[in-house]
């Protein structure tokens, strides 16, 4: 994606601060999701990916020497799974907003910012991206990092 802000600011998605997650607030309801609104989002996602990777790097290894100050695991991160379930992502007609699992991304039928959806994008694509020690962190951690990028999970 040539320009990544001025798509960004077509699709009224914009940033506080530092934050890697697009800013929710004012919370806006926008109109339902489709899988038209999904596939013009994921562009957006997987360059939003590419432009922030050592940034969410940098945030998981300083969450891991937080938690694990003894004995700092080696955290190793895997964009091209995110970007696989990214590209996978699809409408699904009841459930809450987002969900994935190792291969896909389920979005729920919800009305949704275009900023809500990015960051749901986003949150689910970083789910099983990130291991430390080759291991899967638990969701809870995850989320602990997701809030420290900005989510508000």
């Amino acid at each position: 994606m040539n320009n990544f802000k001025q798509e960004a600011r077509k699709k009224h998605i914009r940033w506080n601060g530092q934050n890697v997650f697009p800013d929710y607030y004012p919370p806006t309801s926008g109109p339902y999701v489709s899988q038209k609104r999904i596939n013009q989002i994921k562009k957006l996602t997987i360059a939003l990916l590419k432009k922030e990777k050592n940034r969410i790097y940098k945030a998981f290894v300083g969450f891991a020497r937080k938690r694990y100050k003894d004995s700092p695991p080696h955290v190793s991160i895997d964009l091209d799974s995110a970007f696989r379930r990214v590209h996978s992502a699809s409408v699904c007609p009841e459930g809450i907003y987002g969900e994935c699992d190792e291969e896909r991304i389920w979005i729920a039928k919800e009305k949704m910012s275009n900023a809500y959806l990015l960051g749901t994008l986003l949150h689910e694509a970083l789910h099983y991206s990130v291991r430390f020690n080759d291991r899967y962190i638990c969701e809870e951690d995850e989320h602990s990092i997701f809030r420290m990028l900005g989510d508000d999970c």
